[in-house]
Protein backbone atom coordinates (compact mmCIF):
# COMPACT_ATOMS: atom_id res chain seq x y z
CA UNK A 1 0.00 0.00 0.00
CA UNK A 2 1.08 3.74 -0.75
CA UNK A 3 2.86 5.22 2.22
CA UNK A 4 -0.33 7.59 2.13
CA UNK A 5 -3.13 5.60 1.50
CA UNK A 6 -5.16 4.34 4.91
CA UNK A 7 -4.19 1.78 6.67
CA UNK A 8 -7.60 0.32 5.35
CA UNK A 9 -9.03 0.11 2.13
CA UNK A 10 -12.77 -1.57 1.28
CA UNK A 11 -13.48 -2.37 -2.43
CA UNK A 12 -17.03 -4.12 -3.45
CA UNK A 13 -16.59 -6.93 -5.44
CA UNK A 14 -18.16 -8.20 -8.40
CA UNK A 15 -16.40 -10.51 -10.95
CA UNK A 16 -16.26 -13.49 -13.06
CA UNK A 17 -13.56 -15.76 -11.55
CA UNK A 18 -12.27 -18.71 -14.30
CA UNK A 19 -10.01 -22.08 -13.68
CA UNK A 20 -6.50 -20.14 -13.93
CA UNK A 21 -4.26 -19.97 -11.17
CA UNK A 22 -2.07 -17.37 -11.45
CA UNK A 23 0.07 -17.36 -7.65
CA UNK A 24 1.09 -14.22 -6.65
CA UNK A 25 1.48 -11.99 -3.66
CA UNK A 26 0.90 -8.62 -1.81
CA UNK A 27 2.50 -6.42 0.73
CA UNK A 28 -0.90 -5.77 2.29
CA UNK A 29 -3.48 -8.22 3.85
CA UNK A 30 -6.74 -9.15 2.28
CA UNK A 31 -9.73 -10.15 3.33
CA UNK A 32 -12.58 -11.75 1.16
CA UNK A 33 -16.32 -11.92 1.58
CA UNK A 34 -18.80 -13.47 -0.52
CA UNK A 35 -23.00 -12.72 -0.65
CA UNK A 36 -22.86 -15.04 -3.63
CA UNK A 37 -21.12 -17.60 -5.65
CA UNK A 38 -17.34 -19.70 -4.70
CA UNK A 39 -14.38 -18.42 -4.36
CA UNK A 40 -11.10 -21.33 -3.82
CA UNK A 41 -7.52 -19.88 -2.33
CA UNK A 42 -4.74 -22.03 -3.42
CA UNK A 43 -1.26 -21.54 -1.07
CA UNK A 44 1.79 -23.26 -0.50
CA UNK A 45 0.53 -24.37 2.82
CA UNK A 46 -2.96 -25.37 2.12
CA UNK A 47 -6.40 -24.80 0.70
CA UNK A 48 -9.94 -23.49 1.53
CA UNK A 49 -12.94 -22.74 -0.40
CA UNK A 50 -14.17 -19.16 0.80
CA UNK A 51 -18.41 -19.79 0.38
CA UNK A 52 -20.65 -16.74 1.27
CA UNK A 53 -21.28 -15.89 5.18
CA UNK A 54 -17.34 -16.17 6.04
CA UNK A 55 -13.96 -14.24 5.57
CA UNK A 56 -11.27 -15.07 4.15
CA UNK A 57 -7.64 -14.05 5.30
CA UNK A 58 -4.37 -13.88 3.48
CA UNK A 59 -1.81 -12.48 5.16
CA UNK A 60 0.69 -10.13 3.63
CA UNK A 61 3.21 -11.34 1.44
CA UNK A 62 1.61 -15.07 1.62
CA UNK A 63 1.53 -16.71 -2.13
CA UNK A 64 -1.87 -17.60 -2.89
CA UNK A 65 -4.01 -18.34 -6.14
CA UNK A 66 -7.79 -17.27 -6.52
CA UNK A 67 -9.69 -19.83 -8.64
CA UNK A 68 -13.08 -19.66 -9.54
CA UNK A 69 -16.32 -21.11 -10.45
CA UNK A 70 -18.65 -18.09 -12.07
CA UNK A 71 -19.20 -14.87 -10.67
CA UNK A 72 -18.52 -13.89 -7.22
CA UNK A 73 -20.41 -11.01 -5.32
CA UNK A 74 -18.90 -9.53 -1.96
CA UNK A 75 -16.55 -7.31 -0.82
CA UNK A 76 -12.72 -7.49 -0.06
CA UNK A 77 -10.33 -5.49 2.06
CA UNK A 78 -6.60 -4.57 1.89
CA UNK A 79 -5.16 -3.64 5.63
CA UNK A 80 -1.90 -2.76 6.06
CA UNK A 81 1.10 -4.62 7.58
CA UNK A 82 1.18 -3.43 10.21
CA UNK A 83 -2.33 -3.96 11.44
CA UNK A 84 -1.91 -7.79 10.72
CA UNK A 85 -0.35 -8.73 13.43
CA UNK A 86 -3.24 -10.14 15.77
CA UNK A 87 -4.33 -12.06 12.68
CA UNK A 88 -3.42 -15.49 12.06
CA UNK A 89 0.05 -15.88 10.17
CA UNK A 90 -1.38 -18.40 7.25
CA UNK A 91 -4.44 -18.10 4.65
CA UNK A 92 -7.54 -19.10 6.87
CA UNK A 93 -11.62 -18.49 7.05
CA UNK A 94 -12.72 -16.84 9.67
CA UNK A 95 -16.33 -15.61 11.34
CA UNK A 96 -17.89 -12.89 10.44
CA UNK A 97 -19.53 -10.68 13.23
CA UNK A 98 -22.39 -9.33 12.22
CA UNK A 99 -21.63 -6.11 12.27
CA UNK A 100 -18.32 -6.33 9.63
CA UNK A 101 -20.22 -6.62 6.59
CA UNK A 102 -22.16 -3.90 6.60
CA UNK A 103 -18.39 -1.95 7.99
CA UNK A 104 -16.67 -3.26 5.17
CA UNK A 105 -19.87 -2.05 2.43
CA UNK A 106 -19.74 1.68 4.46
CA UNK A 107 -16.05 2.05 3.80
CA UNK A 108 -16.00 0.25 0.36
CA UNK A 109 -18.92 3.13 -0.98
CA UNK A 110 -16.87 6.25 0.26
CA UNK A 111 -14.86 8.17 -2.32
CA UNK A 112 -10.80 8.24 -2.39
CA UNK A 113 -11.13 11.76 -1.39
CA UNK A 114 -12.89 10.78 2.13
CA UNK A 115 -9.64 8.47 2.81
CA UNK A 116 -7.92 11.19 4.42
CA UNK A 117 -11.10 11.81 6.57
CA UNK A 118 -11.30 11.54 10.26
CA UNK A 119 -15.01 9.67 9.58
CA UNK A 120 -13.26 7.10 7.36
CA UNK A 121 -10.32 6.62 10.08
CA UNK A 122 -12.83 6.00 12.78
CA UNK A 123 -15.26 3.47 10.63
CA UNK A 124 -11.64 1.94 9.59
CA UNK A 125 -10.83 1.15 13.25
CA UNK A 126 -14.32 0.32 13.93
CA UNK A 127 -13.99 -2.41 11.54
CA UNK A 128 -10.07 -3.73 12.34
CA UNK A 129 -11.90 -4.09 16.57
CA UNK A 130 -14.33 -6.24 14.99
CA UNK A 131 -12.05 -8.29 13.13
CA UNK A 132 -9.71 -9.14 15.80
CA UNK A 133 -12.66 -10.98 17.45
CA UNK A 134 -13.27 -12.90 14.30
CA UNK A 135 -12.64 -16.89 15.13
CA UNK A 136 -10.74 -18.83 12.99
CA UNK A 137 -12.97 -21.69 11.24
CA UNK A 138 -12.39 -25.49 10.92
CA UNK A 139 -12.86 -25.45 6.94
CA UNK A 140 -9.44 -25.41 5.73
CA UNK A 141 -7.37 -28.21 4.40
CA UNK A 142 -3.55 -27.99 5.33
CA UNK A 143 -1.01 -29.37 3.30
CA UNK A 144 1.21 -31.75 5.09
CA UNK A 145 4.77 -30.55 4.47
CA UNK A 146 6.26 -34.36 4.16
CA UNK A 147 6.30 -35.34 0.41
CA UNK A 148 4.22 -39.18 0.88
CA UNK A 149 1.66 -37.45 3.42
CA UNK A 150 1.12 -34.82 0.86
CA UNK A 151 1.00 -36.90 -1.73
CA UNK A 152 -2.15 -38.68 -0.27
CA UNK A 153 -3.28 -34.87 1.24
CA UNK A 154 -3.42 -33.99 -2.56
CA UNK A 155 -5.11 -36.61 -4.01
CA UNK A 156 -7.77 -36.70 -1.50
CA UNK A 157 -8.01 -33.30 -2.28
CA UNK A 158 -8.35 -33.84 -6.24
CA UNK A 159 -10.35 -36.80 -6.08
CA UNK A 160 -12.38 -36.84 -2.66
CA UNK A 161 -14.55 -40.33 -3.68
CA UNK A 162 -11.57 -42.24 -4.02
CA UNK A 163 -12.57 -45.10 -1.25
CA UNK A 164 -9.51 -46.13 -0.39
CA UNK A 165 -8.73 -46.93 2.77
CA UNK A 166 -6.15 -45.63 5.43
CA UNK A 167 -3.90 -48.30 5.02
CA UNK A 168 -4.38 -48.65 1.44
CA UNK A 169 -3.69 -44.81 0.88
CA UNK A 170 -0.20 -45.57 3.11
CA UNK A 171 0.91 -48.08 0.90
CA UNK A 172 0.10 -46.62 -2.26
CA UNK A 173 2.14 -43.54 -1.22
CA UNK A 174 5.16 -45.66 0.00
CA UNK A 175 4.48 -45.56 3.65
CA UNK A 176 3.50 -48.14 6.72
CA UNK A 177 -0.15 -47.61 8.39
CA UNK A 178 1.57 -47.05 11.48
CA UNK A 179 3.64 -44.54 10.06
CA UNK A 180 0.46 -42.99 8.43
CA UNK A 181 -1.18 -43.42 11.46
CA UNK A 182 1.13 -42.04 13.30
CA UNK A 183 2.02 -38.75 11.53
CA UNK A 184 -0.93 -37.88 9.75
CA UNK A 185 -2.95 -35.95 12.57
CA UNK A 186 0.38 -34.35 13.55
CA UNK A 187 0.89 -32.73 10.36
CA UNK A 188 -2.96 -32.26 9.70
CA UNK A 189 -4.36 -31.05 12.96
CA UNK A 190 -7.50 -33.94 12.12
CA UNK A 191 -7.71 -37.66 11.72
CA UNK A 192 -7.27 -38.97 8.05
CA UNK A 193 -11.27 -39.41 8.21
CA UNK A 194 -11.92 -35.71 8.69
CA UNK A 195 -9.74 -34.39 6.94
CA UNK A 196 -11.45 -36.89 3.68
CA UNK A 197 -14.90 -35.72 4.80
CA UNK A 198 -13.99 -31.91 4.82
CA UNK A 199 -12.37 -31.99 1.28
CA UNK A 200 -15.83 -33.97 0.30
CA UNK A 201 -17.60 -31.21 1.70
CA UNK A 202 -15.35 -28.31 0.00
CA UNK A 203 -15.55 -30.16 -3.33
CA UNK A 204 -19.43 -30.44 -3.08
CA UNK A 205 -19.39 -26.42 -2.70
CA UNK A 206 -17.68 -26.25 -6.66
CA UNK A 207 -21.07 -28.59 -7.72
CA UNK A 208 -23.23 -26.86 -6.01
CA UNK A 209 -22.66 -23.12 -7.31
CA UNK A 210 -22.52 -25.41 -10.78
CA UNK A 211 -26.10 -25.98 -10.18
CA UNK A 212 -25.69 -29.87 -9.67
CA UNK A 213 -28.75 -30.98 -7.69
CA UNK A 214 -27.36 -32.63 -4.05
CA UNK A 215 -28.09 -36.33 -5.42
CA UNK A 216 -25.65 -35.29 -7.94
CA UNK A 217 -23.24 -34.08 -5.61
CA UNK A 218 -23.67 -36.54 -2.57
CA UNK A 219 -22.78 -39.44 -4.63
CA UNK A 220 -19.89 -37.47 -7.15
CA UNK A 221 -18.09 -36.36 -4.18
CA UNK A 222 -18.24 -40.06 -2.31
CA UNK A 223 -20.48 -40.20 0.73
CA UNK A 224 -22.44 -43.28 1.14
CA UNK A 225 -25.68 -41.65 1.44
CA UNK A 226 -27.38 -38.26 0.54
CA UNK A 227 -28.71 -37.93 4.10
CA UNK A 228 -25.46 -38.49 5.60
CA UNK A 229 -24.15 -35.77 3.31
CA UNK A 230 -26.66 -33.28 3.90
CA UNK A 231 -25.88 -34.16 7.90
CA UNK A 232 -22.17 -33.21 6.91
CA UNK A 233 -23.09 -30.33 5.09
CA UNK A 234 -25.56 -28.40 8.01
CA UNK A 235 -23.15 -29.29 11.03
CA UNK A 236 -20.46 -27.70 8.76
CA UNK A 237 -22.23 -24.68 7.12
CA UNK A 238 -25.18 -23.87 8.98
CA UNK A 239 -27.60 -24.75 6.30
CA UNK A 240 -28.74 -27.88 4.02
CA UNK A 241 -26.89 -27.90 0.48
CA UNK A 242 -30.42 -27.38 -1.54
CA UNK A 243 -30.79 -23.83 0.24
CA UNK A 244 -27.39 -22.40 0.65
CA UNK A 245 -26.75 -20.88 -2.48
CA UNK A 246 -30.38 -20.17 -2.62
CA UNK A 247 -30.81 -18.49 0.53
CA UNK A 248 -27.09 -16.58 -0.09
CA UNK A 249 -28.27 -15.66 -3.72
CA UNK A 250 -31.37 -14.36 -1.92
CA UNK A 251 -29.64 -12.11 0.48
CA UNK A 252 -27.26 -10.72 -2.58
CA UNK A 253 -30.68 -9.57 -4.69
CA UNK A 254 -31.84 -7.64 -1.27
CA UNK A 255 -28.72 -5.90 -1.11
CA UNK A 256 -28.92 -4.93 -4.31
CA UNK A 257 -32.67 -4.31 -4.17
CA UNK A 258 -31.70 -1.72 -0.81
CA UNK A 259 -28.86 0.39 -2.84
CA UNK A 260 -29.14 3.52 -3.94
CA UNK A 261 -29.16 2.80 -7.33
CA UNK A 262 -30.89 -0.07 -7.61
CA UNK A 263 -33.73 1.27 -10.22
Amino acid sequence: MAPDAPKVIAVALSKELNGERRTHRHAAGQLYCLKQGLMTVNTPSGIFANPPRLVGWIPPWFEHAIVGPGRVLGWTVLIDEALAAPLPDRPVLLSCPDVLEPLAERLATLDPDCWSSERYHRLGQVFLDELYESTQQALTLPLPEEPRLRQIACLLMDDPSDARTGPELARWAGLSPRSLSRHWSIATGMSLSKYRQMSRLLKSLEALAAGKSVQQVAWQVGFDSVSSYISAFRAAFGSTPGKYFTVTADAADAVAADSPGHQ
